[in-house]
This record gives structure tokens, sequence and C-alpha cells, in this order.
């Protein structure tokens, strides 16, 4: 393995600890301890620091370690406002060019992960999984734009919200009602019926937005 895979290796396995909740929101810890959990040498390990702190995902304090991010209800609702911003125009968007190909394809998606949620439904590995594929359901929207700088901004935002997500457990305990919403959305967007589908969408993550603060 080159080298410059090894540093994209470490990156990725890295943030997959921290959307997994593996590495919990407010917590600190040491480069070393970071190496010694995914089994990788420094170097590697202080460039994904750098990317993450980056993204903002991490702060990084001389003398006194790495934090992962906290979610307070500040930080929370701005991420939720630029999320709805950025959401709306996208379906709106969607429901305007899409063609049927397009939504069914997206339809096929979202029914294939509530097949495996049937299965195996108390699978946290599969239930993570389908989280994964929660998240391309509305990156998906975003990217249907085809703006390169909306899609980078939008995927910046929806990290920082999935790892102030995941440490309360609210996603993966409401994936199929989710999923159920996502399909209510691509109902509307198939009839071509823009105002219900944004309703849809903005309801469906006003919802998300009291889960994550705590008061629903």
């Amino acid at each position: 393995m080159s080298s410059g895979m090894l540093r994209t290796d470490v990156y990725d396995q890295l943030k997959e600890r921290l959307f997994s909740g593996e590495l919990r929101a407010g917590q600190v810890v040491s480069q070393r301890e970071l190496t010694e959990l995914l089994g990788a040498t420094l170097n590697p390990v202080r460039e994904a620091i750098r990317k993450l702190e980056a993204e903002g995902l991490i702060n990084v304090y001389a003398q006194r370690g790495i934090q992962i991010i906290e979610g307070n209800p500040k930080a929370i609702n701005d991420a939720y406002d630029y999320r709805l911003l950025l959401e709306k125009d996208s379906v709106r968007v969607f429901v305007g060019h899409a063609t049927e190909g397009d939504i069914e394809a997206m339809i096929g998606k979202v029914r294939s992960s509530l097949i495996k949620l049937t299965r195996k439904p108390n699978d946290r590995t599969v239930r993570l999984a389908v989280l994964d594929d929660d998240f391309a359901f509305h990156k998906a929207l975003i990217d249907f734009q085809d703006n390169a700088i909306i899609s980078r901004h939008y995927s910046l935002n929806a990290a920082r919200l999935r790892l102030f997500r995941i440490n309360i457990d609210e996603p993966l305990l409401r994936l199929e009602v989710a999923a159920n919403e996502h399909l209510s959305i691509l109902d509307a967007c198939q009839r071509r019926d823009v105002e219900t589908a944004t309703q849809l969408l903005s309801a469906h993550i006003e919802i998300s937005r009291e889960h994550t603060l705590g008061i629903r």
C-alpha cells in the first residue's frame, strides 16, 4: 500500500469511528491513543487529524489533546437552519427536473433499506449501514443540482450533524420511520407536487432537529 493510500485509509477509519459513536462527543483523546486505536503510524494519524479539524469535527488543543466536537443548542440549530435552506431548494429542483427513472431509482434504494431492517431489525451493523443509506438519500437530492460548491458545504454540515446525532442514538432508533417519510417525499416528487414535497421534507428535518435537541 502506498503512503498516500495509507493516509486516506487512516482518515476514513477515524471518521468511521466517529460516525459509529465509538469516539463520543466531547471525548478527549491523544495522538498516541488514536495511533493505538487505528493500528497506524503517527504521520498518517496527524494528517487525518488535520483534515478532520478543518472539517469542524474535532478541536485540537495544545498540551490537552484532541476533543470530539459537542453539539450545543446553538450549533445544532445553526446546522439545521443551513440544512433546511439547502434541502428545500434541492427538492424543488428535483421535483421540476428529475426523470421518472431518477425518482424510481431513489424509491428502490429506500425500499431496499427497509428490507434490510425487516430482516435484521436489531443488528447494529445493519442499522449503521442503513443510516448511511439515510444520509445518501438527502445527499442525492443535493447532488442532483450539480453544484460542486453546494454539495461540498452540505457534506461538511451533514457530517457535523451526523456526529451530534449518533451520540444520542436517535437516528438509529427511528430509521424505519425516517425511511417511510422518505417514501412519502418521493411520492410527492413523483406526482410533481412541489409544495407537498417541500412541506414533507421540511417536517422531516424539523423532527430530526427536535430529536437532536432532546425536545421530542
